[in-house]
């Protein structure tokens, strides 16, 4: 059985995520620090408590809030897990009336974004008019969240690593405008 549950993880559970994270193309991932301060991570467990995978949310806005990683070991690929944890990080940001950021290069991800009818575009200089309001929020969240240190070393180690080219798709949905 799974359960899905909204709660911190233990620093244990950060450091093995980091390690794995590490070792997955599509993913950049985030500091430990960032983990451990994260308020809004869903989680997937076995009954007897084990991490099967999560989802890593954060708010960036007053009106938004970031599906930022979306993680499943190995060994629990292709049951669904990241469906369910997508989902429900989904519906957590709308019970908190928050509309919904995410970037992925995920095709199942991709293909929860459409059954969720997020608008889908190819880059943030293709923002969508209807959230224009915001176009400075996304850009200087956006300018944050790569300048991170962390972040930076594993773009270049993944870049190097990981030579093939990957196609990003940047979604919304939006619960307010």
């Amino acid at each position: 059985m799974i359960k899905i549950c909204k709660r911190k993880i233990t620093q244990s559970e950060a450091e093995l995520l980091i390690r794995e994270i590490k070792l997955t193309p599509n993913i950049i991932g985030y500091s430990l620090t960032e983990w451990m301060d994260a308020e809004h991570i869903i989680v997937a467990e076995n009954e007897d408590g084990k991490m099967l995978g999560v989802c890593l949310n954060y708010d960036f806005h007053e009106h938004w809030s970031k599906i930022a990683a979306l993680f499943v070991f190995e060994e629990f690929r292709g049951k669904g897990i990241g469906k369910l944890l997508f989902y429900e990080a989904y519906k957590d940001a709308e019970i908190r009336h928050k509309n919904v950021y995410t970037i992925s290069a995920n095709r199942m991800v991709i293909k929860m974004m459409e059954d969720l009818n997020f608008l889908l575009f190819h880059s943030l200089l293709d923002l969508p008019t209807i959230v224009s309001q915001y176009r400075f929020n996304f850009y200087w969240h956006s300018l944050g969240w790569v300048v991170n240190f962390y972040r930076i070393k594993e773009i270049i180690r993944k870049s190097i690593v990981y030579t093939e080219h990957i196609n990003f798709v940047y979604g919304i949905h939006l619960f307010k405008v």
